[in-house]
C-alpha cells in the first residue's frame, strides 16, 4: 500500500514540474559560476613602465589585464585578485585617476585585493604624495617616502629571509632603481628589504581585509636599459607578491 502512495506522490509531483516549467533533464548540479580573478596592472594615463612589469609577466607564464584609469573608476577592480600600479609620472597618477580612482583603489584592497605598487605606485600609496602640493594619496599603508633620483643597478639586503616575498631570494641582491622613493615605514608595516640601516627597499602591510606590497626599486627590470630581471633574480620578488593575495 505504501508503495503505491509514493508512486502517486511521484506521480504528482512531476506534472506540477511539468506545468510550471521546472523539470530537469538532468540530476546533475550546474557548475557556479565565479567572477574573473585576474592580475591586473595599470596601463593608463602616465605609465610609462607599464610594459616592463607586462614583458616579465609574460616571461614568468603569468597572465594578465591591461587596465586603465576609466577601469577603475568605473568599479572593474572587483574581477580582479590582483592591481599591479607600475612605475611612470607620479604626479600624472594623481590628477588622472583623481579622488574617485583612489577611493576605487581602497575599496578594491579593502575587500581583499592586492596592491602591488612600483616606483610610482609606491609614492601614491601613503597617505601623502611627494610631488608638488604634496596632495592626498591612497593612504593604504603608513609609510614617509622620501624623494630620491637617481638611476642604476643597486643592492639590497632582505631582512626576513622568512618571509614569502622573499622565498628563494638570496639575502643579497642586486636590483633595478629608477628614481622610486627611498621608505620610512611606519606602524603595522613589515620591511622585506633595506637599502641601508634607514631606509627601507620592500615592504609589506594589511589594509582592510587585502595586502599592500611596495617596491622603491623594479623588480620587473627595464627594457630600454637592457636590465634582465629574470638573470637578475628579481623577477622571483615579483612573481612571490603575486602569492600573497587573500581574493
Amino acid at each position: 500500500m505504501m508503495s503505491s502512495w509514493i508512486k502517486l506522490l511521484m506521480i504528482c509531483l512531476i506534472g506540477s514540474a511539468l506545468a510550471t516549467g521546472l523539470l530537469f533533464l538532468s540530476f546533475e548540479r550546474k557548475p557556479r559560476i565565479h567572477a574573473r580573478h585576474e592580475v591586473c596592472v595599470y596601463a593608463g594615463s602616465g605609465a610609462v613602465l607599464a610594459r616592463d612589469v607586462e614583458h616579465a609577466l609574460e616571461r614568468l607564464g603569468i597572465s594578465y589585464r591591461e587596465v586603465d584609469e576609466n577601469f577603475i573608476k568605473s568599479g572593474g577592480l572587483m574581477d580582479c585578485s590582483a592591481l599591479i600600479i607600475p612605475g611612470g609620472y607620479t604626479a600624472s597618477y594623481v590628477s588622472t585617476l583623481g579622488e574617485d580612482g583612489f577611493e576605487e583603489i581602497r575599496r578594491f584592497v579593502k575587500g581583499g585585493g592586492l596592491y602591488i605598487g612600483i616606483c610610482a605606485g609606491a609614492y601614491i600609496a601613503a597617505e601623502r604624495v611627494e610631488v608638488e602640493g604634496r596632495p592626498r594619496g591612497l593612504g593604504i599603508i603608513d609609510l614617509e617616502n622620501v624623494r630620491r633620483r637617481g638611476m642604476g643597478l643597486v643592492k639590497i639586503t632582505i631582512t626576513d629571509m622568512s618571509h614569502p616575498l622573499a622565498e628563494g631570494c638570496p639575502k643579497t641582491m642586486s636590483i633595478w632603481y629608477q628614481n622610486g622613493p627611498y621608505m620610512k615605514p611606519g606602524k603595522g608595516v613589515e620591511v622585506i628589504a633595506r637599502y641601508d640601516e634607514e631606509y627601507a627597499a620592500i615592504v609589506c602591510s594589511t589594509y582592510g581585509d587585502g595586502v599592500v606590497v611596495i617596491f622603491s626599486p623594479h623588480p620587473e627590470g627595464s627594457l630600454e636599459r637592457g636590465v634582465d630581471p629574470i638573470k637578475l633574480g628579481t623577477a622571483k620578488l615579483l612573481k612571490n607578491a603575486l602569492t600573497l593575495t587573500r581574493r
